[in-house]
């Protein structure tokens, strides 16, 4: 499946293919996968695979953090996902530069965990064994590039964690204080 095809069916699981909509659903999405063959939902799955290693960049957690007040590494996988079902707009801007999701940013849990499992779901529904647990280890890998310091992720992402801190009412993610 290329990459083309496989942000076609995303966008097909999305209120609009517009980057200001909300990031695919994932009951949509096993509704489109439904209607493919088997090698077609298996080859969709692989590629989702292939995008979440693709986005697995420590810049990228670097940003996420930033954007969301703190983030471990199983809310990053998820941001991906979240990521993954914005559509393949939001993904090439977030690789180039992050800081420009701010107007994409459509809700405070940039997490879109479900949407993995969708091809998964289809392909079990049909009596077919997945066993994606293989490509776990490579889509949580260590991340590509340079690890970033928790403390300072503000300041190379100040317009994300402005973002945050106007939607969470300045806390971070654990319930602590921006400012201390």
């Amino acid at each position: 499946m290329t990459e083309t095809d496989f942000y076609a069916l995303i966008d097909a699981a999305r209120p609009s293919t517009s980057p200001e909509s909300p990031s695919a659903d994932a009951d949509d999405l096993r509704e489109v996968l439904a209607e493919l063959p088997d090698d077609q939902v298996a080859a969709f799955s692989t590629e989702f695979r292939r995008q979440l290693v693709r986005l697995n960049q420590w810049s990228l957690w670097d940003a996420g953090y930033a954007a969301s007040g703190g983030m471990g590494d199983d809310a990053f996988h998820y941001f991906r996902c979240w990521l993954i079902g914005k559509g393949a707009a939001i993904v090439d801007l977030a690789l180039a530069d992050p800081e420009k999701l701010v107007p994409y940013l459509d809700t405070d849990e940039l997490e879109n965990e479900l949407l993995e499992y969708a091809a998964d779901d289809v392909l079990e529904d049909r009596g077919i064994d997945v066993n994606a647990d293989d490509d776990v280890q490579l889509t949580d890998a260590e991340p590509a590039g340079e690890p970033f310091d928790e403390d300072t992720s503000e300041l190379r992402h100040p317009k994300l964690a402005v973002w945050w801190s106007e939607v969470s009412g300045g806390f971070r993610a654990d319930d602590t204080a921006l400012d201390g």
